[in-house]
């Protein structure tokens, strides 16, 4: 029953952004990676291979399974020269007996000053109702003003929750599934949309292995004014190598990513219009499993870094990521991966 039930889910998810007859409209999609905390901007796709915790809500919900008992998750970062905030938590639990990972994640702009009704929209003489030149045409002309206590401040926010679980194990196979909901508020709009991924992992003997199928068959967000925006699919994949060396673990990958439509200037390399694709190659050295640092290289960003310290109860990541070409300033991001035990 439960098999037939989740094909019935599957099916309707994939038939749903077919049946919608909504106009397109592109209000952007990068804030869905912005929301995957330091390693996972860090490392890639690979940062589910590296790691248990919580946050594979999203990242790598095949992992929930071994998640350790620092089940809470926290994060916040600042981009964009701190204008743009992104926080998550997340919390992984049991129910009937398997993992279930929830994590809730904000993304947003605030204080955007809104001067529409603050300008004194009077024409080149500066006195209403002469029909001078420039008066009342909304542009803000010589000789013209903005009353600044009149402008209004506000701001926009996109608002996520994801639930995640492992869905089937075979020996070094294991499965999982992520479904996301979201919400997006705009100034003139808002907007309700829905994402389904698809997480494989394959723990061989000498490499692990990780693929995901994100946004199928297309994530989507109808908004209130009858615009709908489409999440191409988007496929990921990672393959790590570990060596074991005394106290020290040496952990070199990389990931990979492909990207169909949309925003394909943000990868490596393009082909057409259609198909975009990006590699990263990455290391992170451990130390007794208290201490772990990484790099990773991403073409457009340059170089990231990162580092992770582990203790009984909480651990804390640090990574650095500049922006691409490097026009609007580096980020620093930070993430607490803790026991509730730590509350007691």
């Amino acid at each position: 029953m439960k098999t037939k039930f989740a094909k019935i889910f599957v099916l309707l998810f994939m038939i749903l952004p077919i049946g919608l007859l909504a106009g397109y409209a592109s209000y952007g999609n990068d804030y869905l990676n912005l929301l995957r905390g330091p390693g996972g901007e860090l490392y890639g796709a690979a940062y589910g291979l590296m790691q248990y915790g919580s946050e594979n809500t999203i990242l790598n919900p095949t992992r929930l399974g071994e998640t350790s008992n620092k089940s809470l998750y926290l994060y916040h970062s600042t981009w964009f020269r701190n204008e743009v905030s992104a926080s998550s938590i997340a919390f992984t639990f049991k129910f009937k007996d398997q993992p279930l990972g929830i994590m809730v994640s904000r993304i947003g702009i605030s204080d955007i000053p809104d001067s529409r009704n603050a300008l004194l929209d009077y024409g080149l003489d500066g006195i209403p109702g002469t029909g001078d030149t420039g008066e009342g045409n909304g542009q803000l002309d010589e000789n013209e003003i903005i009353d600044y206590d009149g402008v209004l401040f506000t701001g926009i926010a996109n608002y996520s929750v994801h639930l995640g679980m492992p869905i089937y194990q075979k020996n070094n196979f294991i499965l999982g599934l992520d479904l996301g909901f979201l919400y997006t508020g705009l100034i003139e709009t808002n907007g309700y949309g829905l994402t389904f991924d698809l997480h494989a992992e394959h723990k061989g003997q000498y490499v692990q292995s990780l693929y995901s199928l994100k946004n199928l068959p297309s994530a989507i967000m109808v908004f209130d004014n009858g615009a709908a925006q489409y999440y191409p699919p988007q496929f990921k994949a990672a393959w790590v190598v570990p060596f074991v060396a005394g106290d020290f673990k040496f952990k070199p990958g990389i990931s990979s990513a492909m990207s169909f439509t949309e925003n394909l200037d943000y990868y490596m390399f393009s082909i057409g219009s259609v198909l975009a694709v990006d590699v990263q190659p990455l290391v992170q050295i451990e130390y007794k499993s208290i201490v772990a640092a990484g790099i990773s290289y991403r073409w457009g960003d340059g170089l990231h870094a990162g580092i992770e310290f582990s203790m009984p109860l909480l651990d804390v990541s640090y990574s650095f990521r500049p922006s691409a070409n490097g026009d609007l300033g580096s980020s620093h991001l930070i993430s607490l991966r803790m026991s509730t035990d730590i509350f007691k």
